[in-house]
């Protein structure tokens, strides 16, 4: 028998209503939950990141983890999936709590005349996105899958209907930390929405990022989370939203990704045109032609041809992720 596939159609009279997802193909090591731990251990739930590049990097929102700005208050935790078939109860192996390493943001100057009064310099970020880049994943942890971004070539449509995931319930108040021992309540919602308009220049002078307005009803722990068009493309990013109220519609605010140009320089290994590959240096031996091994950066693959025995070549490459296709760009 083959497995029964369940379909996820609005609710009656519920469109944009979030639906619990389970999950049949992985989304859930691709797209996770974000977490702050605070300086004496304990963590709590802000939101989601999904994974961009292949080489573990992820994108969350950047008012997810504006927290980071507070010296000492907390850091970024990322919880990955585990290799583990579960019956009952089980403790999380510590592995799955991944720190981010280094948080990453395009900042702007900011108009601010208090801080200028006080000849300080104010920034804030140009567009709500950072990147996460977590530390060494250990053996406990599934190795997270990667969506397809378009960064792109992608034009909203007024009507169009987008689609939302992230985890909105996340309950995580306390964990203990010297034996990693915790319950995790936490599950992936889908939110569908419908494009009402597009923001070029942002919805205010505190938030500039440009944005495509969606009737939705996407609950905050969704901040962060991707949204994908009907060809199951990346296109944007849940940045605010405004639940739905008796009989009003709630309102969505999804970041759009081919009008945030500063996305690019947050995704570099990111092939904005083609969702699903990404640009990156390949290590080659004279024979066969495919790629030994594959690395973001030149310096990384220079690195790695060093080691090799025999002579081994550096090209810049596009590559499927999670494949050896490739597409050479030095020739």
């Amino acid at each position: 028998m083959r497995p029964r596939i369940r379909g996820y159609d609005p609710r009656p009279g519920q469109p944009f209503a979030p639906f619990e997802i389970y999950d049949p193909f992985g989304l859930r090591n691709a797209i996770i939950p974000v977490f702050c731990q605070q300086v004496g251990g304990r963590m709590y739930g802000v939101g989601t990141a999904f994974h961009v590049d292949g080489f573990g990097n992820f994108l969350t929102a950047y008012h997810v983890i504006d927290f980071v700005e507070k010296h000492l208050f907390g850091r970024p935790i990322l919880f990955l999936s585990m290799h583990a078939v579960v019956f009952g109860t089980i403790n999380i192996p510590p592995d799955c709590f991944v720190p981010a390493d280094e948080v990453i943001a395009s900042m702007m100057e900011s108009d601010d005349p208090m801080a200028a009064l006080r000849g300080q310099a104010s920034q804030r970020p140009a567009i709500d996105v950072a990147l996460l880049k977590p530390e060494p994943i250990g053996p406990g942890a599934r190795p997270p899958q990667t969506l397809p971004i378009r960064t792109n070539g992608w034009a909203p449509r007024i009507g169009e209907i987008v689609l939302a995931v992230g985890f909105p319930q996340l309950d995580l108040s306390e964990v203990d930390v010297a034996k990693q021992s915790s319950m995790l309540d936490e599950g992936m919602y889908g939110a569908y929405g419908r494009i009402v308009a597009i923001h070029e220049k942002g919805v205010s002078r505190s938030n500039l990022s440009p944005v495509f307005e969606v009737e939705s009803d996407w609950p905050g722990g969704m901040s962060g989370g991707p949204v994908f068009n009907r060809d199951g493309e990346v296109v944007g990013m849940v940045s605010r939203s405004l639940r739905a109220e008796s009989e009003h519609a709630g309102t969505g605010y999804a970041v759009h990704f081919s009008l945030a140009r500063d996305i690019e320089l947050l995704t570099p290994n990111v092939d904005s045109f083609n969702p699903g590959w990404r640009k990156c240096w390949g290590v080659f031996a004279s024979v066969p032609p495919q790629p030994i091994t594959m690395h973001a950066t030149k310096e990384q693959a220079e690195a790695a041809a060093s080691r090799l025995e025999g002579p081994a070549d550096v090209r810049p490459i596009t590559n499927r992720i999670g494949t050896t296709d490739f597409v050479d760009l030095s020739v």
